[in-house]
């Protein structure tokens, strides 16, 4: 039995277009049916541009129009848009401009003959585009280079030290990387850039003492390896959150935020940035490149009219609220917004009203609604 699904599609055609626009499509759809059927079902309805097994982005996941929809339908539910893998890169709907990523590819074309330079641009595409660095440095060598040099150095280990000069030479390169974990639908690519970047890491430190600059980093600007989570677990909760609105910072790993917010009876904002990574490894040549990041995760919960920010653990929570003025800086926006960390809210949860008990006698900005707001 058929069901029924809901579609945005994105159209835009550089010759006619001044901004992109969605169309709206109601479809149905077989157990079998991949995104390539619906792809086929609205060009039979509307023509557009596209082709067959096209890498697109679904819901913000980049993927391939081979994938079941039954499959997207389990992860997003039946409403979905389909977006080109790079709007900034769209020709003709959902076919884009791909001579960045092929230019790129040029930076390892010493290591590889034409043969295998042919299959790369086919299967690594997807890392490219899937990148959240692009959005904030388009000249980055790009996801795709990595993948490719983690490959080459794996099956010629004799050319590592060649390889990993270029990418940690490159005024744009690997120490711009931010995490694909939560952007492609398969990590193995992600897998082999995490192997890439301690090679990197370890292959500069005589010369830069690298792991001591990150290190001094984290403790000085806060920058945080922000993976741990906190340390205390709810046991009952006697004052809730009811009428306030309050957005989650998760960072790349999945936590149990969403869950203590439902706890406290308060709304879920959901921000678009709330598992990206912050690219750490950037202070060895851009100390403003997090900070753009976290900009704009705080932009997106000050516009979805969040009261603060719950983040997983102390570190994460000093670099959100230390650094707000920089960001503020790089973005060109007032943020203002107050930072909690699980472990504070947990406490709060659990009937400490105590600012200073609490920890927000420290805080750079200011924690005010014990007293503006009631907490019942």
């Amino acid at each position: 039995m058929n069901k029924k699904i809901f579609i945005e599609l994105f159209r835009f055609n550089t010759k006619t277009d001044y901004l992109p626009y969605y169309q709206k499509h109601s479809l149905e759809y077989g157990d079998s049916d991949t995104i390539n059927d619906l792809l086929n079902q609205m060009n039979a309805i509307e023509a557009f541009g596209y082709k067959e097994n096209i890498n697109l982005k679904i819901n913000e996941l980049y993927t391939n129009a081979s994938v079941l929809v039954s499959d997207m339908v389990k992860k997003f539910g039946n409403e979905i848009r389909i977006d080109s893998i790079s709007e900034f890169r769209a020709q003709k709907d959902l076919i884009i401009d791909r001579s960045d990523f092929l230019d790129k590819l040029s930076l390892l074309d010493e290591f590889m003959d034409a043969a295998t330079n042919i299959e790369y641009r086919k299967s690594t595409e997807l890392a490219y585009y899937a990148s959240n660095t692009l959005n904030y440095n388009r000249d980055y060598i790009g996801d795709h280079v990595l993948v490719i040099a983690a490959d080459l150095i794996e099956e010629k280990f004799e050319l590592k030290n060649k390889i990993l000069e270029i990418l940690t030479k490159d005024e744009n390169g690997i120490w711009f990387h931010t995490s694909l974990q939560n952007r492609l639908a398969c990590t193995k690519d992600e897998d082999k850039i995490q192997k890439l970047m301690y090679m990197a890491k370890e292959y500069i430190k005589p010369a830069y003492k690298v792991q001591k600059k990150i290190d001094s980093f984290l403790k000085t600007q806060v920058i945080t390896s922000f993976e741990e989570a906190g340390t205390l677990s709810l046991t009952d909760v006697s004052q809730d959150f009811e009428g306030f609105n309050i957005a989650a910072y998760h960072g790349v790993k999945e936590t149990n935020l969403d869950m203590l917010i439902a706890d406290s009876k308060a709304v879920n904002v959901e921000i678009l940035s709330s598992k990206e990574d912050l690219g750490s490894a950037s202070v060895l040549c851009d100390k403003d490149f997090s900070y753009k990041i976290a900009g704009d995760i705080l932009m997106q919960a000050k516009d979805n009219n969040a009261d603060f920010i719950l983040v997983k653990n102390e570190t994460t929570k000093e670099f959100f609220d230390k650094n707000q003025a920089q960001m503020e800086k790089l973005t060109g926006r007032d943020l203002g917004l107050s930072i909690i960390s699980q472990d504070q809210f947990i406490q709060l949860l659990e009937g400490e009203k105590d600012a200073t008990k609490l920890g927000f006698n420290e805080h750079k900005v200011e924690v005010s609604f014990l007293s503006s707001k009631k907490v019942s």
